[in-house]
């Protein structure tokens, strides 16, 4: 279960939110809206241990602090982010880096599993034939950025007990925003809880029973 208590975030002297109160169980989903500055995709950041984000208060993952660890032991702990804006990875080859999260997860794949997975998924989200032979996002457009992402979350969606998903909609066309919904509940089949971020109507009408609005945080 996730729970975050009286959650506050700074960026430099400027107060992003407030107060935040979240309780989410395994198996949930909850939509996070608000007016544009409310601090959505800060949130996800905050809970995800960005280092230029001061927060006072507490988020907890399964009794354990998330608060009190860094970045990556978070992600070690099971808490994946899909970034609104995927970043590049100069110089490392992208079933490179899947190999290197393979290992932090403790090999849910051999080396040919997730060679075969990552290919099958590629061809899936239509990503070019070339893909897992690139260089990690370089070159790549924002969509295929977002479709990369969300291969990687699909690929370890077992082992994600907190997906935190900003804008994953961003720059896809509406044929492959079937397969966020699949994610989503793939995940939450799995027993993992998930944040969403999203000015897609259809997204958000499907998750709005059980919605955060960041603007009426106080």
């Amino acid at each position: 279960m996730l729970k975050i208590k009286k959650l506050s975030a700074k960026i430099g002297d400027k107060q992003i939110f407030k107060n935040v109160n979240i309780e989410l169980s395994g198996g949930e989903c909850l939509l996070i809206t608000g007016q544009n500055g409310a601090g959505k995709s800060t949130l996800l950041h905050a809970i995800m241990g960005r280092s230029d984000i001061n927060t006072t208060g507490t988020i907890s993952l399964s009794k354990k602090a998330l608060h009190k660890m860094e970045c990556h032991e978070r992600a070690r702990e099971g808490v994946f982010l899909a970034h609104q804006t995927p970043p590049t990875i100069d110089g490392v080859n992208t079933m490179t880096l899947l190999n290197e999260i393979n290992k932090v997860h403790n090999m849910p794949y051999t080396r040919g599993e997730l060679i075969s997975q990552a290919s099958d998924k590629f061809l899936h989200m239509q990503l070019p034939d070339d893909w897992k032979k690139r260089q990690f996002n370089n070159g790549a457009s924002g969509g295929e950025r977002k479709k990369n992402e969300l291969v990687q979350a699909d690929l370890f969606k077992k082992k994600t007990k907190l997906l935190l998903l900003d804008e994953p909609d961003s720059g896809l066309e509406q044929s492959s925003r079937q397969k966020i919904v699949e994610l989503i509940e793939a995940t939450c089949l799995s027993g993992g809880s998930v944040l969403l971020v999203t000015h897609d109507k259809e997204l958000q009408a499907k998750y709005s029973d059980n919605k955060l609005d960041l603007s009426d945080v106080k």
